[in-house]
């Protein structure tokens, strides 16, 4: 019997490029299942970059946790106005960081978004203490190591260790390995198996030994064999013969779907996914939907609880809250309409009201007609005056800053609804500052309303957007009155509209953010100071101490500023139409009433031209001043 004798000869190259080996040619390690190097190796990243079922796992806990209704609230409940799209982006960052690493960190950078930054894992190493416990942690990048502090500097949220009593965890990922490695191999064993033209590992035994020109044409025609799968069915004839033994499974022995499909499984239980949200066939939509609920009760919001404890230091910085509104969510909605169906099934009775189950949707509660609706807002003022009573203000007080005159407390409600109509007497005005007034106490108590309704604070954009509509309108129809003014006292016509709405825009910006919000914000920040630091001080108390910000009397203060300002305004402005549509040059002298009312300040310009002014460029020297000016021929003056 001939002996089976080896004579295919490869480089180290090729032997990784071809399937067919000699048996002299395979290395120790080849019998013992033994794969060494990177390329065989399976880190967390590498799972969740070619591993569908994690990359699918980690993303729907990341986007589960990042669409839950994320708050940011004042310590009073008020709602912050923040960036909600970062805020989602930051903690789904969070949440694949824990399911990779086990841990997640974030630098308390003020120029950053929200004034957090995510930090790698792989770059934070933390510093123990035997006594203390963590005292810190080291940052390196590029060969450069920055000691960092905890909660002062970062924050951290860790995966619990059942190893160390100072160190992260071990992420979701790494637990899920032993799957993932199962899937990956397969896929790289099918990707090689095309790629190798389709032939499973083989040997090549020859009977005698063939000539070099034979198997010069042999290893030629191998080589071309196993290049691709375009290559897999070509032939070649030899005059020797030649055995081959076949080592390994064939593809579909090997690759199985049934064990694929269980590895996947498997590692979805290890993510605590359900699998009817991953595979579409795995159940009915009802099963899916029962299933996802519970993924969200049971394991999003544990989580959300974890996230916001840690990032709570951060916001109590700047006296705010991060939270998880847990009412809006609409599986615990679910859960607990069902709760409510058991009751009512049980009792008979309707376990809510349509406006509660109004309230839970975020709708505006339901009234019949506008009767209802005028009684609904007379019972809720009503319950503020009660409040305002109980925390030691009198009665009248407490029913005006309620919105309730004093009249109405003696009627019943369905006849203190008409009362509250009536408005207070209007203070002694010139004909051309009632609008104005109005407009603007109109707008201050939508203010006062807002720390009424539970607000510390009234931010920029609020006071911006609620005066500067009642202001904007008023003061140039008040320029143009004085423009006509002029205009029908001289008899020369000009187009002053460009030049007004200019001015009424420029002096609108100017009056409510530069002059009136940063007075309101100080003032009323002061008064929140002195209210917290008040023994059983109720809301109604902090609106009294604010009420000369947000009253009718600095109402009346600004209407009769500004009013005067519009006045000078539209007389300028007519005095620059005429020089530039008529070259008529004119000059505007100071007024006053020139009686005992007339301050020290505005006596003194009577009668002066602007150049004599000192610097002002017209009335209102003061607040409330009334003063105006009149125009006169240059050569005259």
């Amino acid at each position: 019997m001939s002996k089976a004798v080896a004579q295919l000869v490869l480089s180290q190259s090729e032997r990784y490029d071809i399937k067919a080996l000699n048996l002299e040619d395979f290395l120790p390690t080849a019998w013992t299942g033994v794969f060494t190097g990177d390329g065989d190796a399976v880190d967390v990243e590498t799972a969740y970059e070619r591993v569908a079922v994690v990359r699918t796992a980690v993303t729907l806990r990341a986007n589960a946790l990042a669409s839950l209704p994320w708050e940011i609230t004042t310590r009073r409940g008020t709602l912050v106005a923040f960036d909600a799209e970062r805020l989602a982006a930051l903690i789904r960052g969070i949440e694949i960081d824990l399911c990779l690493y086990g841990a997640a960190y974030l630098l308390r950078d003020p120029a950053a978004p929200l004034g957090l930054r995510r930090l790698h894992p792989r770059t934070i190493t933390p510093i123990t203490d035997a006594k203390r416990g963590l005292v810190g942690f080291t940052r390196r990048v590029n060969n450069t190591e920055v000691r960092l502090e905890p909660e002062t500097e970062l924050l951290h949220i860790w995966e619990p260790s059942v190893r160390s009593e100072v160190e992260p965890g071990v992420g979701l990922v790494t637990t899920a390995l032993t799957q993932a490695r199962a899937l990956l191999a397969a896929e790289r064993y099918q990707t090689a198996y095309f790629e190798r033209g389709a032939v499973r590992p083989t040997v090549w035994m020859f009977a005698q030994r063939p000539t070099d020109a034979e198997r010069s044409r042999f290893e030629q025609w191998l080589r071309q064999l196993v290049s691709g799968i375009r290559n897999a069915f070509r032939h070649l004839a030899l005059s020797s013969e030649i055995k081959t033994v076949t080592l390994g499974d064939t593809l579909s022995d090997a690759v199985q779907p049934e064990l694929l499909q269980r590895a996947a499984e498997l590692m979805l239980t290890a993510f605590q996914v359900p699998m009817s949200v991953v595979f579409s066939s795995a159940s009915n939509y009802a099963t899916a939907r029962r299933d996802y609920q519970t993924f969200i009760l049971l394991t999003i919001l544990a989580r959300a609880r974890e996230v916001a404890a840690t990032l709570q230091p951060h916001f109590a910085a700047y006296n705010q809250t991060l939270r998880c509104n847990e009412a809006r969510i609409d599986a615990v909605q679910n859960e607990e309409l069902e709760k409510a169906e058991a009751i009512q099934r049980l009792t008979g009775q309707p376990v809510l009201t349509l406006n509660e189950a109004r309230a839970r949707l975020d709708l505006p509660q339901f009234v019949e007609d506008a009767a209802d609706q005028e009684l609904l807002r007379l019972r809720n003022r009503l319950a503020i005056a009660r409040e305002a009573v109980a925390a030691g203000l009198d009665v009248r007080t407490a029913l005006r800053l309620a919105g309730v005159n004093a009249a109405a407390s003696a009627e019943p409600e369905e006849d203190a609804a008409k009362s509250l109509k009536k408005d207070e007497a209007e203070p002694e005005l010139m004909p051309h500052e009632v609008q104005l007034y109005r407009d603007l106490k109109r707008a201050f108590l939508q203010l006062r309303q807002v720390m009424l309704d539970g607000a510390d604070e009234i931010t920029a954009q609020m006071f911006s957007e609620t005066l500067y509509p009642a202001m904007r309108r008023n003061i140039e129809t008040i320029a143009h009155l004085f423009a006509d003014e002029m205009r029908a006292a001289i008899g020369v016509t000009v187009n002053v509209d460009a030049l007004l709405a200019d001015w009424a825009e420029e002096a609108t910006r100017r009056q409510v953010e530069e002059l009136l919000y940063p007075y309101t914000r100080d003032y009323i920040a002061r008064a929140v100071a002195a209210w917290r630091r008040m023994p059983g001080a109720d809301r109604a108390e902090l609106v009294a101490m604010i009420e000369p910000v947000v009253g009718a009397k600095r109402a009346e203060t600004v209407a009769i500023t500004a009013a005067t300002e519009a006045a000078t305004a539209g007389v300028r402005a007519y005095r620059e139409g005429m020089r530039a549509e008529h070259n008529l040059e004119y000059v505007m002298i100071w007024e006053t009433a020139n009686d005992e009312r007339v301050c020290p300040i505005c006596g003194a310009l009577h009668g002066k031209r602007e150049d004599e002014w000192g610097g002002r460029s017209g009335p209102p020297a003061h607040p409330r001043c009334r003063c105006g000016v009149r125009l006169v021929r240059k050569n005259e003056a």
